[in-house]
């Protein structure tokens, strides 16, 4: 099956096909073939929106409160060992 020359491909670089670009036409007014993310346009409800909100809150040790306190502890251990050498 011949490619047409005037459609634009896809150009996505392929991890296991020695890192050749990805032959599928590109979707129409986008860079990438509809299995390189040409198709995906993102939320558009509401709840989508909150979903995808949701979807990368972080919890437990890396919140950035749990690091600053990791990052205080750190800093007062290092102080502690400074002035032990010190005396």
């Amino acid at each position: 099956m011949p490619i047409n020359s005037s459609v634009q491909l896809c150009g996505a670089k392929a991890r296991q096909n020695n890192h050749q670009p990805c032959r599928q036409p590109a979707m129409r007014a986008k860079n990438r073939c509809r299995l390189h993310g040409g198709k995906a346009t993102g939320p558009k409800t509401l709840a989508g929106k909150k979903h995808a909100a949701q979807a990368n809150l972080k919890y437990g040790r890396y919140t950035n409160t749990a690091i600053l306190e990791r990052k205080y502890m750190q800093e007062l251990m290092r102080w502690r060992d400074d002035l032990h050498e010190l005396s």
